[in-house]
């Protein structure tokens, strides 16, 4: 088995809209699965691929969280809650729109306000959640402290005074949101876990990226990387790229490298 693995937002999908030419051609690979890596939770992912015949998990949470189309948590990386608490109790400090993990129950998120204005309306169904706090003790006690893979924020300043936060993995997408995961735990760690559970060899695996956050899957020694975007990506993901591929031309260069190799 050989796969191709495209994170989500900006290429398969850019706010809510998906790129139904890219969804279809990955969905009628001839020599390659097709999965996904993506920052996204399960429901946000799954919105996108609903309509893709995915034979194989795919990756959210930024690499914390390896999941089935049908909901099954094959994987996940929990943090230790203690840690996890003394890290939100610190940031409650800072400025932020929202901070907010996944339930790996019901898939959707949680959210404790920040003091930040928010650039849009959590209650929008796009977050998949009924749960908003005001309050940091009310946020603690209502989440499943056994089962935090990662912390989520938007709007975040963060400063010299978080101490805690060097003691978590720390990446940031779209210029807005931080993404804190365990030491070691991201798209990389994801990709090859991935890559574990389908028995494939990493020199069998494509990786398509456009943001800061695909960093830690661009360093990775695989098959194939590609980088994209309507817009060129950041020059440290490009750097790290074996090509870069306008998002509009990629289907078109996906559907060749099916067809006659890379």
């Amino acid at each position: 088995m050989k796969l191709i693995i495209c994170d989500m937002s900006g290429i398969a999908s850019t706010k809510g809209k998906n790129n139904t030419e890219l969804l279809n051609t990955l969905n009628n690979l001839k020599n390659y699965n097709c999965s996904f890596c993506t920052g996204k939770g399960y429901m946000g992912g799954y919105q996108t691929l609903k309509d893709v015949n995915l034979k194989v998990p795919f990756i959210c949470e930024n690499g914390s969280v390896i999941v089935s189309k049908n909901g099954n948590v094959i994987f996940s990386d929990s943090m230790n809650f203690e840690d996890v608490k003394k890290l939100i109790e610190e940031l409650k400090k800072v400025p932020f729109e929202f901070l907010a993990y996944v339930d790996l129950k019901t898939h959707k998120y949680k959210f404790l306000r920040g003091s930040k204005k928010l650039t849009e309306d959590l209650s929008q169904p796009w977050f998949y959640s009924d749960e908003i706090y005001n309050n940091i003790e009310e946020f603690l006690n209502n989440i499943d402290k056994e089962h935090i893979c990662r912390i989520t924020t938007r709007g975040l300043e963060l400063n010299e005074t978080i101490k805690n936060i060097r003691n978590f993995h720390v990446v940031v997408s779209e210029n807005e949101f931080h993404s804190i995961c365990n030491k070691g735990v991201n798209k990389g760690f994801g990709v090859k876990k991935l890559a574990d559970i389908c028995g494939v060899s990493l020199n069998d695996v494509i990786i398509i990226g456009n943001d800061l956050n695909d960093i830690d899957m661009f360093k990775l020694e695989c098959g194939f990387k590609i980088a994209t975007g309507v817009n060129i990506p950041p020059k440290e993901l490009v750097d790290l790229a074996d090509v870069y591929v306008p998002l509009n031309e990629l289907p078109s260069y996906i559907y060749k490298i099916d067809t006659k190799g890379i």
